[in-house]
């Protein structure tokens, strides 16, 4: 019986024994990186992420082995009003504290370097936020939907982010992150300096009733500008060339958005979801016909308010973001090489002005050669300028003037003595509108074939997509070449007779294997994206040894692939065709000479920087949308 009993006593000890290895074990594994609830169950631990907060706390020390808090890790708490963050963190994750609905107040140490996107979004009590001088990281929507924050602190040592007059930007304040949701005043009028706008930017604002972008912003890129939350106006500046996709979407008390001509690329659903704007641009703009093509009223003359300026209750002095900055900012002198037809150029060139002369005083450049000072100058009109300034636009006796330098800088227009019928030509579906896509392979359109062959025709489509059609040639009785005739066949060369007189819609377009074609000079008419797609074209375009003019037929200039800013037409071209200098945004203006008769459909598409033509003493005709997305209207030649 003994025997018996200290052999239980054995296996007793034993067992503890075993207990207690197992107890060294799992504390082995909450300090190795095993999920575990600590010493303090209300932490949920990976290593040295924080998982998950499940405590009911009002106020949270997180500990101080934490490195990172991990998405979501405090997200949808309902009790946490404050919270200390240790110098051991250096992360914050994607929607960390998210819907922390009575977080108040927020203290990011040095240690933090990465703040993820959504990290507080929806901490509708936040007011208070103090952020460290090392986040160098910083991500989308930081503060969406924090509809009390008004204004952040960030420390002064702080190179990676800069806040001014509510909103938070990168250091140099060439990015914009975010307009915090409760900032005050009005009007928020962007800094010249930024070039980039992130998206979620305006996200729930609760204030801000008009928003100007800066003109050193190239696109508004999708989401940037949704929900806006009370934003009624929001004015778009030259050169800004496009507007994403849903860039300013979702907006119900969005009135007006002024979209200069400039703007050559509208997404389709950039609008979606703001059911009451209204468009104000120039006509025959890119935003003119998008607007008619998407039941979006369009306006030619301005409603949003004329002191258009900052506005901020606690407005302070723009921040000293260095060199970069300093170049971009000195906007009392606005540098400008075109004028824009819509209102939107004059008017923003003076509220620019009013805003940076409130803050910024003349600032020195690192160039001994440029001028550097305004003293001993007492009339703003006798300041010199540096060397590259064209134009500027100075206030005198409260009005905004405008200067140029004429030896340099000239805006052309139209020349008084170019007359010329204005002629509208068919335009089926297979026409592309401003809120469609540019590119496309394939013919989707519907129009009814015509499989007889007229006597003097190729009809329309009568060899559409026939890839075994590799060669052909062509009646002698052949006058025409109908709409989409060869489109996406498999034509590999084409020889055009002399009798063939018109080449009608994409009669070639998308024949990819198309090298080498043949037109005379019989041919007087060639429609639009008839050679579209087509290898012989593509060859030219890509050879640098060739004219930078392609001539074919009588006269028709089909196509350019120049770069220079000032375009002389060569002599004896009797038509510009269709779409032949299309999207050549760098084009100021263009010398036509009098050989010119016609200018046919939207041969200057989306030439948004294009400001005049010289010349056109010859010109007869324009056909209607010749000078769509630009700052050129056809109707002026009939005048």
């Amino acid at each position: 019986m003994k025997r018996i009993h200290m052999v239980r006593f054995t296996i007793a000890i034993a067992s503890l024994a075993v207990l207690g290895i197992l107890a060294l074990v799992t504390v082995a594994r909450g300090i190795g990186g095993g999920v575990t609830a600590a010493e303090d169950d209300r932490f949920r631990i990976s290593g040295t992420t924080l998982i998950k907060y499940l405590g009911t706390d009002t106020y949270v020390s997180i500990p101080d082995t934490i490195t990172t808090i991990g998405d979501e890790a405090f997200s949808g708490n309902e009790t946490l009003t404050s919270l200390t963050i240790p110098d051991s963190v250096t992360q914050i994750s994607y929607n960390a504290f998210k819907n922390c609905t009575v977080l108040t107040h927020v203290i990011l140490p040095d240690s933090v370097v990465k703040v993820g996107p959504g990290a507080f979004e929806g901490c509708t009590e936040l007011t208070s936020v103090e952020i460290g001088e090392n986040v160098s990281s910083w991500g989308s929507g930081v503060f969406a939907n924090c509809n009390s924050l008004a204004t952040v602190t960030i420390d002064p040592d702080n190179e990676y982010l800069t806040y001014y007059n509510g909103a938070v930007y990168n250091g140099n304040m060439t990015m914009l992150y975010q307009v915090l949701p409760a900032r005050e005043g009005d009007n928020y009028v962007m800094p010249e300096t930024v070039e980039t706008i992130d998206t979620y930017a305006f996200w729930n604002l609760q204030n801000t009733k008009n928003v100007m972008v800066s003109s050193n912003v190239a696109a508004i890129p999708r989401q940037a500008m949704s929900s806006m939350g009370s934003v009624e106006d929001v004015v778009i500046q030259n050169p800004t060339a496009s507007i994403g996709e849903r860039a300013i979407a979702n907006n119900a008390n969005l009135k007006q958005v002024v979209i200069p001509s400039s703007v050559v690329n509208i997404d389709r659903r950039a609008f979606s979801g703001s059911p009451d704007m209204k468009i104000y641009t120039s006509r025959s703009s890119t935003a003119d016909t998008y607007g008619q093509n998407n039941n979006i009223p369009v306006i030619y003359e301005a409603e949003y308010p004329t002191d258009f300026m900052d506005s901020n209750a606690g407005l302070e002095e723009k921040p000293d973001v260095g060199d970069r900055s300093e170049d971009s900012t000195t906007t009392t002198t606005t540098t400008t090489t075109t004028v824009s037809d819509d209102q939107t150029t004059t008017d923003n060139n003076e509220n620019n002005t009013n805003q940076d002369n409130t803050g910024d005083e003349q600032q020195t450049t690192q160039n001994p050669s440029e001028f550097q000072s305004t003293e001993g100058y007492i009339h703003p009109l006798d300041v010199p300028e540096k060397d590259n300034v064209i134009g500027k636009t100075v206030i005198v006796a409260g009005k905004a003037v405008v200067l140029m330098d004429n030896r340099r800088g000239q805006v052309y227009g139209i020349p008084d003595n170019a007359k010329a019928d204005v002629v509208t030509e068919d335009s089926s579906d297979e026409t592309l509108s401003g809120s469609q896509e540019e590119e496309h392979t394939s013919i989707t359109v519907n129009v009814e074939q015509n499989s007889a062959v007229e006597e003097n025709s190729i009809a329309q489509r009568k060899y559409y997509k026939q890839k075994d059609l590799t060669s052909f040639d062509i009646g002698e009785n052949i006058e025409k070449i109908g709409r989409l005739a060869f489109a996406e066949s498999g034509l590999r060369l084409i020889v055009i007779p002399d009798h063939v007189t018109e080449i009608e819609y994409g009669a070639f377009m998308s024949c990819a294997s198309l090298a080498d074609v043949t037109i005379p000079d019989t041919v007087s008419n060639i429609g639009t994206k008839a050679f579209e797609g087509t290898a012989w074209l593509n060859n030219w375009k890509n050879d640098s040894t060739d004219s930078a003019f392609l001539i074919v037929g009588d006269g028709i200039l089909l196509a350019y692939k120049g770069n220079e800013e000032h375009v002389e037409i060569p002599d004896g071209v009797k038509q510009i065709g269709a779409e032949a200098f299309k999207g050549h945004t760098e084009i100021f203006d263009v010398a036509v000479p009098a050989s010119v008769e016609k200018i046919c459909a939207e041969a200057f598409r989306n030439c948004s920087s294009l400001t005049g033509l010289t010349g056109c003493d010859g010109l007869k005709t324009v056909v209607r949308g010749a000078f769509y997305g630009t700052q050129i209207s056809e109707e002026d030649f009939n005048k």
